[in-house]
């Protein structure tokens, strides 16, 4: 026989459980999307930093041709023509490959899912001290739910190389905690709970 599911008001363990698995995953997809964010927004500025200095370059090629201060025209124009042909190229990266666009979706998706998460926290807070009810809770996580699938449906793809670095800013560098002390700092001192060590 298995057991009825609670339908009180009193704590419950499998609801909390659940909320704080699905809080971890939202935690791990908005920092994945944060990671990616910085990933494409290196890459444009990497493209943007190399059209810049090859367009310099192809119009200082060109301005020492017309000038004469090259000895050997030839080459000026080789080396003019293959310039030329790279800042094409690099044009034409920028209009395949829109890394600022990229980014801007990956910041917006986690602007999105970080509303989530603290949504999440708020509900683990008022589950575990007892402020909400197992049925406000439910409806809670309900919503929740809706709203980070409705995140996920938009979202563009992250890498696997976006996922370690969440992974390691997570577990390693504590990128989403922080010590009683660091928060008194932020804090006002009326509203320090350890004024003496801050």
């Amino acid at each position: 026989m298995t057991p009825e599911p609670t339908t009180d008001d009193s704590h419950d363990e499998y609801l909390l459980a659940q909320v704080r698995e699905a809080f971890g995953r939202v935690v791990y997809s908005h920092k994945t999307h944060e990671k990616q964010a910085d990933l494409c927004f290196r890459k444009h500025r990497w493209q943007q930093g190399l059209l810049v200095a090859f367009t310099a370059l192809s119009t200082g090629t060109f301005l020492a041709a017309v000038l004469g201060l090259v000895s050997n025209p030839v080459l000026t124009s080789l080396a003019t023509s293959a310039i030329a042909i790279v800042v094409s190229a690099l044009s034409l990266a920028t209009k395949s490959f829109r890394f600022d666009e990229e980014s801007k979706a990956h910041r917006d998706i986690a602007a999105r899912l970080w509303d989530v998460r603290e949504s999440y926290l708020s509900l683990i807070t008022d589950l575990m001290s007892g402020a909400t009810s197992a049925v406000d809770a439910r409806a809670r996580r309900d919503a929740l739910q809706d709203a980070t699938r409705e995140a996920y449906a938009e979202a563009p793809r992250t890498t696997a190389r976006a996922y370690r670095r969440a992974q390691d800013g997570l577990k390693n560098k504590e990128e989403l905690t922080f010590t009683s002390r660091e928060i008194d700092l932020l804090l006002p001192a009326t509203l320090r709970l350890n004024e003496s060590e801050a």
